[in-house]
């Protein structure tokens, strides 16, 4: 059984035309991993793999926070917290005002 996110997910794919193995060679993750996610056979998401997703479909990376179910996590640390808001600005900037760094020297320099 599908999850909100998983569900809203495969309505972006299938919105734009593509089949799971364009995402896949788009953002980088696998086939595999694409699948369970759109099937809800994965409760939790990396940061790295949503920031991936965002970027590819364009979307900000708080828009999928409204598909994530509050129930089942857990409150998030001071560093996830920090970490969130890092990925958040970085994918606003590249989407929005095409500049900024990788997220690779953003993760560098917080967790130094």
């Amino acid at each position: 059984m599908s999850t909100p996110l998983g569900q809203e997910l495969r309505r972006l794919r299938k919105e734009r035309g593509l089949r799971l193995e364009d995402v896949a060679n788009g953002t980088g993750i696998t086939l595999q991993y694409l699948s369970m996610l759109e099937k809800g056979a994965r409760k939790s998401v990396s940061f790295e793999i949503m920031s991936d997703i965002s970027r590819f479909y364009g979307v900000p990376l708080d828009y999928f926070a409204a598909f994530l179910k509050e129930d089942d996590s857990e409150p998030l640390t001071d560093v996830e917290i920090m970490l969130w808001q890092a990925i958040n600005e970085k994918v606003r900037d590249e989407i929005y005002y095409k500049k900024g760094k990788s997220l690779k020297d953003i993760f560098s320099k917080v967790l130094k």
